[in-house]
């Protein structure tokens, strides 16, 4: 299973995000169980730097 967050496979457990749209239609997304490379690289960037 791939990770919506950081396209990279998912190690473990797989935490499910469901997914609100007005239509209703929106399917879950799947994330990395523990913080996964793309989010802690945004979080380390400096200010500005995305």
């Amino acid at each position: 299973m791939i990770c919506d967050r950081c396209d990279k496979p998912i190690q473990g457990t797989p935490e499910v995000a469901p997914v609100h749209s007005a239509s209703g239609a929106a399917p879950d997304i799947y994330l990395c169980p523990t913080p996964c490379q793309l989010a802690t690289l945004l979080q380390t960037a400096p200010a500005g730097r995305h």
